[in-house]
């Protein structure tokens, strides 16, 4: 029982992108069918059906390309800058910004948008430079 689970676990490994078509056909004719219902909204629906195409045209490419390498160390530091960033940027922009007791709090206008705007891009930009770093020193080998 267990080779014959595994075995099924190969084949669709190996077949990934038709069980992927064959998920998004049947998810869009079921977010259509509740849309017509009444259930969904029609930005949500149609959201799904033009934005799901390219994301799976891009994940094959991904997976098929001779560039992966790269593709993978450009999607380990943008992501990595992203998940790393965002907690980053939320405490500096709390202690800037947010709290009560913090130094910029009474700024109003164009400049707290410009202290926004540069914690964002600070915060972003350091993140990403430590996962370029971490990366380069694993050699950008997945965590597999």
């Amino acid at each position: 029982m267990k080779n014959k689970l595994k075995n099924k676990w190969n084949e669709s490994k190996q077949h990934w992108s038709l069980l992927a078509i064959g998920i998004y056909v049947g998810a869009l004719i079921i977010l259509w069918i509740e849309y017509f219902r009444g259930s969904l909204s029609l930005l949500g629906t149609t959201l799904y059906t033009f934005v799901t195409p390219p994301v799976l045209i891009f994940i094959y490419y991904i997976r098929k390309s001779i560039h992966q390498r790269n593709i993978y160390k450009f999607i380990f530091i943008i992501l990595g800058g992203v998940a790393l960033g965002w907690p980053i940027w939320a405490l500096i922009s709390f202690i800037l910004i947010g709290a009560t007791w913090s130094p910029f709090y009474n700024l109003q206008g164009i400049s707290r948008t410009i202290i926004l705007i540069s914690t964002i891009v600070s915060s972003y930009s350091v993140a990403a430079y430590i996962f370029y770093k971490w990366g380069n020193k694993r050699d950008f080998r997945p965590f597999m």
